[in-house]
């Protein structure tokens, strides 16, 4: 059987960019400062190494994969670091489709629902919903999978995805 995966990096906010550039600014500043005076050479290893985590240590990606029955989550930190997020059974899942279609319209409206959001943030990117029953609990799961990855999953799932169309 073929397993497929999906690697999405995710945007990071606006926010967390200027805090990462503004910290290193002020980490810099520090360091010409600590020339002068040793009271800032403190700040200047705090800043820094603070401006260093925001800027370079901050990169996450989600993975989709599927094999064998099985759609699995994961998380990619820094390209090095892989958490699984969750795994689970075709048999569980009740239906994949776009978001915003009338299959899945009552579920993401659902504010009871528990929601999982494993997309990249990016405005204009289109995604699908994935319900999940899983021990009796009812889960909305975003994601962005390919057509390889879609065409995987209905070799032997065709009634549970609907497709973009």
């Amino acid at each position: 059987m073929l397993e497929v995966y999906v690697l999405v990096p995710v945007r990071k906010s606006m926010a967390m960019n200027f805090l990462g550039i503004f910290t290193l600014v002020l980490g810099i500043m520090s360091l010409v400062l600590s020339c002068f005076s040793f009271l800032f050479a403190i700040p200047m290893l705090v800043l820094g190494g603070i401006g260093i985590l925001l800027t370079f240590y901050s990169k996450k990606e989600y993975e989709y994969s599927y094999f064998d029955g099985e759609a699995r989550f994961a998380k990619v930190m820094n390209k090095s670091r892989r958490k699984g997020l969750a795994v689970y059974s075709m048999d569980e899942v009740v239906q994949i489709a776009p978001a915003g279609d009338r299959s899945v319209y009552k579920y993401e409206n659902d504010r009871n629902m528990k929601v999982k959001d494993y997309t990249s943030n990016v405005s204009g990117t289109p995604y699908y919903d994935m319900i999940v029953n899983k021990d009796g609990a009812l889960t909305l799961i975003k994601f962005e999978p390919d057509e390889k990855y879609l065409d995987a999953v209905a070799v032997k799932y065709q009634q549970k995805i609907i497709r973009r169309g």
